[in-house]
């Protein structure tokens, strides 16, 4: 079986950023190790959002910027858990990467899927340019009863490399693709059916519709079902406490925006637009975010926008 590096040379990635998603790759091993060996409790402080972090949470992020910084190529590192980015002296490179070291790490005491998401763009200047114009690739790692590294590059697809005994990754799936039609559906933030009837109107026309839940509480993990399935959606709308949406643009939203429109879905906000189209106001901005398979995502946009407030 191919290993990804090996990929990689064949689809014509060039060598800078085959370097840096193989540093990337082996952040993933320590953290993955890191989560089977250590301590899942509290660390005890709280990220730039005042969300408590477990000590996973810590221990992710500086593994990752470790690395990040030991490959020479990232001039900026914008991390979810640090309120701002991190310059380097890159010798070899111009690339920012935006990561979230652990989503999900509420779901580690419960021993459910987590994972770790990067967005990679060729500049760090991107501030008051659409996310998706300098984006050259995203990755975001699994977790799970299996480990798997999922890994994009624009233009050329989502590929899918598992974690094997011998502490490779190696391609497990090429070309992952996802289905204008679905059976399933993700509905995160549903107290928002408390105050927006058309997202209550949303739900029941997916069950009324003999669609199929399938939600774990994780962005990652109900993504990836998605990718793996080729069908479904995922959907995180704005509520009156968070009225720009509560999902992170760079570190998460735009990632998986850039994965599933490479495996022929579509990611939009809540009126409708493209995620990879939103402009950059600051690294740390929210969106609402629909994605998943195009016939969903764009029936779920509609209703909400043409369903009255309550």
């Amino acid at each position: 079986m191919q290993s990804f590096n090996h990929f990689l040379r064949t689809k014509g990635v060039s060598n800078d950023l085959r370097s840096l998603l193989y540093h990337i790759a082996r952040a993933a091993k320590y953290i993955n190790f890191s989560i089977r060996s250590s301590n899942t409790g509290k660390a005890g402080t709280t990220n730039v959002f005042g969300e408590s972090q477990a000590a996973l949470d810590v221990m992710s992020d500086d593994i990752i910027a470790k690395e990040l910084e030991r490959s020479e190529l990232v001039a900026l590192i914008a991390s979810e858990e640090k309120e701002e980015p991190l310059r380097c002296n890159a010798s070899r490179g111009n690339y920012m990467v935006a990561y979230d070291p652990l989503d999900g790490s509420s779901l580690i005491d419960v021993n459910l899927a987590i994972g770790s998401i990067f967005g990679i763009w060729d500049t760090p200047d991107i501030i008051g340019k659409p996310v998706g114009e300098n984006m050259v690739a995203s990755a975001y790692v699994v977790y799970g009863p299996r480990v798997t590294l999922v890994i994009t590059i624009k233009n050329l697809g989502t590929h899918e490399f598992e974690l094997n005994d011998v502490g490779e990754f190696v391609l497990s799936a090429e070309n992952l693709s996802i289905s204008p039609e679905y059976k399933c559906f993700a509905p995160g933030n549903l107290k928002v059916c408390t105050e927006n009837q058309s997202y209550k109107t949303l739900l029941d026309h997916w069950v009324m519709g003999g669609k199929k839940l399938r939600y774990s509480g994780g962005m990652v993990p109900d993504i990836n079902h998605i990718l793996c399935k080729g069908q479904g959606i995922f959907t995180y709308p704005r509520d009156r406490e968070n009225t720009d949406g509560k999902l992170r643009l760079l570190f998460e939203c735009a990632p998986f925006a850039l994965a599933v429109e490479e495996a022929g879905g579509i990611a939009l906000n809540q009126e409708g637009i493209r995620i990879l189209e939103t402009i950059v106001d600051d690294c740390h901005q929210n969106t609402p975010i629909f994605i998943g398979s195009k016939e969903a995502t764009e029936e779920a946009v509609d209703i909400l926008n043409h369903q009255p407030l309550s």
